[in-house]
């Protein structure tokens, strides 16, 4: 009897839950019927869906809660080549995806948890020394919401601060990567503290700020955090009103906007002493004063994007610039080779010691703008131009400065179960072009599954 009371308990504590989604903040979902299973004479401890919606995933669900289980697969296969007669050509299949997700409440409808794991995802070790981690683990997080105006979470997950691109799930992009800004100056995944806010300002007018405090270190600060915080706000204003069926949280408009929806939104963040080059490896590049205190330089990244959909019509675009400052007193930086640091020898000036530092950082601008549009028949066709610019010193992020994409997607059920076909031109800057190579050559297929 004893156990049977610890096994009952034991369900109706996991049986607590309600689901809910990091990231797509407002993801819609298809109305369905349920269906209550218990014991003759018991309260209702389980509902199960008469019907399923492809991407749902599996729900438990109680009076006070749910949990919700779901994953997705991508799978692709890409071919390219340098040359410009064609010739050459590689491939290579790769599965981009493969996420378990959980979601949940926690015996009140205002805490709630959320955690994914990205099995397919590197293993990467810490270049800064003897600290590894593993880079499966996407998003843990704990969420707090008073009321619906405002929400406060904790842990680990993707960043508000970074560009609209990634405040939009993989599963649900309108090509098959984001573009090449976003692969410049998105950190996206960090551990820290963050509020969202939402605010109605009159008629359909809304607000919605964003502000975060991380480490700047991203994954790798679970091991380690070497340099100071990073501080982060993001300022969204909607002048239509919302996005009708969560609009806002994937690119094509699937849901055929009867009314013009826009949103755009200014970005700033300050990372207080940044060791890798955007802010995704924290130790990677260590430096040291003449006291063997770490000195680290700052950087920031400032920017504007916006999402505008109309009647199966799209349009996306970006702008983000990043600088950096490197304080005085380094006399010593960490070598990868030696495992150790060594001294900058005493005929360099500091002048050049900042250039050298500066040299392993992303620092300067990227533009990226895109659109497309959605038939009825569920199709869609979108196409996009981004460019980047490295400063006179800087990490070289930008050997393909610009780029040119095209790509034809295949809707069968919105965004949990659609193919696109992909084509596209990474160009060279001009001081790498030669006269048979002027940059990357590419098509590549992927299918989308989510459970």
């Amino acid at each position: 009897m004893q156990i049977k009371k610890i096994a009952l308990l034991l369900l109706g504590l996991i049986l607590m839950f309600n689901g809910v989604k990091a990231q797509l903040d407002e993801r819609y979902q298809e109305p369905t019927s349920e269906e209550s299973v218990a014991a003759a004479g018991s309260v209702s401890v389980l509902k199960l869906k008469k019907s399923y919606v492809l991407g749902e995933g599996i729900t438990i669900k109680s009076a006070n809660g749910s949990i919700n289980l779901n994953q997705s697969l991508q799978t692709s296969f890409l071919m390219n080549t340098s040359n410009s007669n064609f010739t050459r050509m590689s491939s290579t299949f790769n599965i981009n995806r493969a996420r378990f997700s959980f979601a949940a409440n926690l015996f009140d409808p205002r805490f709630s948890i959320y955690g994914r794991l990205n099995l397919p995802a590197d293993y990467q070790s810490a270049t800064g020394g003897t600290r590894s981690f593993n880079t499966v683990l996407q998003e843990a997080f704990v969420e707090y919401k008073p009321s619906i105006a405002h929400a406060f979470n904790f842990g680990l997950r993707a960043d508000y601060i970074d560009s609209r691109e990634t405040r939009i799930e993989g599963e649900s992009l309108g090509f098959i990567n984001r573009s090449a800004v976003s692969g410049a100056f998105d950190a996206i995944f960090d551990f820290g503290l963050r509020y969202k806010g939402n605010y109605k300002l009159g008629g359909k007018h809304l607000l919605k700020p964003y502000a975060s405090i991380t480490t700047g270190d991203s994954r790798s600060s679970l091991q380690k955090n070497y340099g100071g915080f990073k501080y982060g706000i993001r300022l969204d204003y909607l002048p239509f009103g919302k996005f009708s069926k969560g609009g806002e949280s994937y690119m094509d408009d699937l849901a055929r906007e009867q009314k013009p929806k826009l949103v755009a939104g200014f970005i700033y963040s300050f990372n207080n002493g940044i060791s890798s080059n955007i802010g995704t490896n924290g130790g990677r590049y260590l430096y040291r004063d003449s006291s063997k205190n770490i000195v680290l330089p700052d950087y920031s990244k400032s920017g504007f994007d916006f999402l505008f959909k109309y009647k199966g019509f799209y349009a996306m675009g970006s702008y983000f610039i990043t600088t950096a400052h490197v304080p005085d007193g380094v006399t010593e930086k960490f070598s990868l080779t030696r495992n150790d640091y060594i001294k900058y020898d005493t005929a360099i000036t500091s002048s050049q010691i900042k250039d050298d530092i500066k040299s392993k950082l992303n620092i300067g601008n990227g533009f990226n703008i895109q659109g497309g549009y959605t038939f009825p028949s569920n199709w869609a066709v979108a196409c996009r131009y981004a460019t980047l610019n490295e400063e006179g010193v800087s990490n070289n992020f930008a050997d393909y400065n610009k780029s040119y994409t095209l790509v034809f997607t295949k809707y069968l059920s919105g965004n949990n179960l659609k193919i696109q076909t992909e084509f596209g031109f990474d160009e060279f800057k001009s001081s790498l072009k030669t006269a048979t190579q002027k940059g990357n050559y590419y098509s590549q297929i992927m299918v989308t599954v989510q459970l």
